[in-house]
């Protein structure tokens, strides 16, 4: 048993929609602006994929995991931030940087926001008219990280 704060998704989601939604997006056909994650595994060293949406907030990208602490986040933060995003104009590596509660905030607004009443699938926490204060409180459960060009080497 586990005790980390994480929300598996239904077998639909797991084993049609986001294998489908990847494939898709690996191949530069995207919905939306969905993305490919793909970030070395925490314990098998493979390269692990999931399609996710990034949010674009005052010219940066961020990533934010509705499901908390997905194997993704977790994998994320082993590899120092280390991972590359594949989608429509192909493969960048990125560097990410995850975010106190705070700064998390106007991100998981526009998140929320962009959901709209679909919010409610995917957040049992937050909707479009959460307040700061509830917010703040569910980014402790819905880890949130800035996307950036890793620096040179």
């Amino acid at each position: 048993m586990s005790d980390r704060d994480y929300r598996a998704p239904g077998m639909l989601v797991r084993r049609v929609l986001n294998p489908l939604v990847g494939a898709l997006a690996q191949r530069g056909i995207t919905p939306g602006d969905t993305a490919v994650l793909a970030v070395r595994g925490r314990r098998s060293g493979t390269v692990r994929t999931v399609p996710l949406t990034p949010v674009l907030l005052d010219g940066t990208r961020h990533l934010i995991s509705p499901r908390g602490e997905t194997d993704w986040v977790l994998n994320l933060r082993a590899a120092g931030g280390s991972a590359e995003l594949r989608g429509r104009g192909g493969a960048e590596p990125v560097s990410a940087t995850e975010l106190d509660a705070a700064a998390a905030v106007p991100v998981l607004r526009a998140y929320v926001r962009g959901l709209g009443r679909a919010a409610g699938m995917l957040f049992d926490d937050v909707g479009p008219a959460s307040t700061d204060a509830e917010l703040a409180v569910a980014a402790r459960r819905h880890p949130v990280f800035a996307l950036h060009r890793p620096p040179e080497l």
